[in-house]
């Protein structure tokens, strides 16, 4: 299915090898900030320091982007508290739950911009972390200033801007082991007056998983991209221009169960392609702080394919052919309207319509002699939304703040045209609000409560599409919105030495989007979309490192979850949610200057997950995974502005193991990421 893989794996690998590659490395600085005075936007709608910030927020910054060997965006996110991985059999295909909450439930943005997937699995993270400037992430709901779906939290990717110099760029090679592949990518990038550029492009090829327990059939991926952006200022206005492409073409690892002969999968074309423009301007009036609005166009392509056969001679084939298409508006406003705090008001229009071809063939051997039913279905349906918020900040004192915000959601989807189904409407309005305090007794401590609410509306394939895999599962026009309130407590400290960032949260969820069985039809099995389930998780996030006294360049880091999760399908109640009760990593790190221009590091650390299952409303264990640990390293070395070299190992202690939600993890592995800046 992957075209000359073994050919472009020896060519990235060798040029992996031999090639010097990367991004930009700075002088290490003794004056270097700590992880809670990052500025981000995401959680408040307004630039503030983690350590001010009234939600539960994570960064990934340019320092930590570079030491990365990862092929995919959501692996970047693996050893964010509270996030899990899931590929659903494909690696090339990740998505990413937060809380616990499945995909779905989880907004995911380029720029600010929702990318959305009509699939039960939820949005896969396509993106190429190469054209990444930084990460921010939101856990838990944050449907206010986020809009739909942010009921497990918020991914915010920010690709890269233009140059400083007339021109810059890199080079970047990566080789995994585990694989037998890597990727190669380069930018140029530039500026010049009042005009910067950039131009990014790239390809990754990686082969079937290497385990300790052998190779993983049909679990290799590979992709190519191209991105560019385009900016202008003016004074205090700056307009900006990006395009983006990406193409992913991935097989799905699908290992034979009980009573089925054979069960292939593939998704041969995954193809997103984005315009987007973005206006900013910045003091535009004593009342006007901020003003900032973007127009988005972009596709995603998909052609999945399947073939299933049972030991009962049952044998189902299908293709599913779709087209997406988004476009929307974003509008925000910055004002200073009254002395106590920033007024934030923002507008968000959203049109996204999917086009789908799905095409069937079951053959049923009984009564013999048997016979094959052929079944094909054309659909065009779309989902139409808008939205205003506000959030208003009150400094109650000098050490605290108040936040309180409001969003209106008005929501129309229709299935606009089919072969054989009834044309069918849905829709919602809401009014979801969220109220936050922040306070700080000292300098060195923040304080926080949030109480939110977050909303995710049902997908188009929900409401009314049919698919069949293995089971015939119908869409249903009658599905209300699934919503969530959340209470968080949470608080941080820093110093010189110690770094602390905890948070305790309670959720409530209901209306969840579940299957019920349908009676037996004469194509088999059948199920169908209802709202039957609820949900309940309280947990513990945790982030902490200190800087020993002696040695001010060594750091012991811990970070993690403790997280219970409980299910209620209205008949039954448990705990078996299919999710890990305590997952995080523990490490130390070492930097040490080898000349004024080069820094040397190490990174030695365990990532663990304890053991999951998933149980299903009849009581019956559906998938889970056992617990495990496993030992890793990173050595890095950085000279001035020229050169980066990374090498990350995996598993030092190859042990087998399998986290929830994934395919086996690899064998013990090395990943060299070499860099050439100029």
């Amino acid at each position: 299915m992957l075209h000359s893989r073994e050919k472009q794996r020896a060519i990235i690998l060798a040029l992996a090898l031999a090639g010097v590659g990367g991004v930009q490395a700075a002088e290490p600085s003794a004056d270097t900030p700590s992880t809670l005075d990052t500025m981000v936007v995401l959680g408040s709608g307004q630039e503030v320091s983690i350590f001010d910030s009234p939600a539960s927020v994570s960064t990934l910054g340019p320092d930590t982007l570079r030491r990365s060997s990862a092929s995919s965006a959501a692996e970047l996110l693996r050893d964010v508290p509270g996030v899990q991985i899931f590929d659903n059999g494909s690696p090339g295909m990740q998505r990413i739950r937060i809380r616990g909450e499945d995909s779905r439930r989880v907004t995911i943005q380029i720029d600010g911009h929702a990318l959305t997937d009509h699939s039960p699995h939820g949005t896969p993270l396509l993106l190429d972390p190469s054209t990444i400037e930084r990460i921010e992430v939101v856990r838990g709901p944050s449907s206010v200033l986020s809009g739909s779906n942010a009921i497990g939290g918020v991914v915010n990717i920010i690709t890269r801007r233009g140059g400083d110099q007339p021109l810059e760029g890199s080079v970047t090679f990566t080789g995994r082991t585990a694989s037998r592949g890597g990727g190669a990518n380069a930018t140029l990038q530039g500026a010049s007056g009042d005009l910067d550029w950039r131009l990014s492009a790239g390809l990754s090829d990686d082969g079937d998983r290497r385990a300790p327990d052998g190779r993983l059939d049909s679990s290799g991926y590979s992709h190519d991209q191209v991105s560019t952006h385009l900016g202008y200022r003016l004074d205090n206005h700056y307009l900006a221009v990006k395009a983006d492409q990406y193409r992913l073409d991935a097989d799905v690892y699908s290992p034979l169960e009980s009573g089925i002969e054979l069960f292939q999968v593939g998704l041969p074309r995954r193809d997103l392609r984005k315009v987007a423009l973005f206006y900013e301007g910045e003091r535009l009036s004593p009342r006007l702080d901020k003003l900032e609005a973007s127009l988005y166009y972009q596709t995603v392509d998909r052609l999945f394919e399947s073939q299933v056969e049972r030991t009962s001679g049952i044998a189902v084939e299908s293709t599913s052919d779709d087209t997406q298409t988004t476009y929307g508006l974003d509008v925000q406003a910055d004002l200073e309207l009254t002395a106590a705090g920033k007024t934030l008001v923002g507008l968000e229009y959203e049109h996204d319509a999917l086009d789908t071809k799905k095409d069937a063939s079951t053959f049923m051997p009984f009564p013999p002699p048997g016979a094959t039913e052929v079944s094909s279905t054309l659909d065009e349906a779309y989902i139409e939304t808008f939205s205003a918020y506000a959030q208003q900040a009150w400094a109650l004192s000098d050490a605290t703040t108040l936040y309180l915000g409001a969003r209106g959601y008005s929501v129309r989807a229709k299935l606009d045209a089919s072969l054989d189904k009834d044309l069918e409407s849905n829709s919602d309005e809401r009014l979801l609000g969220s109220l936050s305090l922040v306070h700080h007794p000292t300098e060195r401590w923040s304080l926080r409560a949030n109480l939110a609410q977050g909303y995710s509306y049902p997908t188009l394939e929900q409401l009314f599409l049919t698919t069949k895999v293995d089971v015939l599962t119908k869409g249903n026009s009658d599905l209300s919105p699934e919503s969530a309130n959340t209470l968080e407590l949470g608080a941080r400290y820093r110093d010189d030495q110690l770094l602390l960032d905890a948070t305790l949260f309670h959720t409530r969820a209901k209306d969840y989007i579940g299957q019920e069985d349908l009676p037996s039809q004469e194509q088999g099995p059948s199920r169908r979309f209802v709202n039957i389930d609820k949900a309940r998780t309280t947990g513990l996030e945790l982030l902490s490192e200190y800087t020993l006294p002696r040695w001010d360049s060594t750091t012991l880091y811990l970070s993690g979850s403790l997280l219970q999760r409980e299910l209620d399908y209205g008949t039954r109640t448990t705990t078996d949610s299919g999710t890990p009760q305590l997952a995080g990593n523990l490490g130390v790190r070492h930097e040490w200057p080898l000349s004024p221009e080069t820094l040397a590091e190490a990174d030695f650390f365990v990532r663990a997950e304890s053991s999951a299952k998933l149980r299903a409303a009849d009581g019956e264990v559906t998938s889970r995974a056992a617990g495990y640990g496993t030992l890793n390293a990173y050595l890095g070395l950085r000279h001035g502005d020229s050169f980066d070299l990374g090498l990350s190992l995996g598993n030092l202690l190859d042990k087998s193991y399998e986290p929830y939600g994934e395919i086996p993890g690899a064998e013990r592995n090395a990943s060299l990421r070499s860099t050439f800046y100029f």
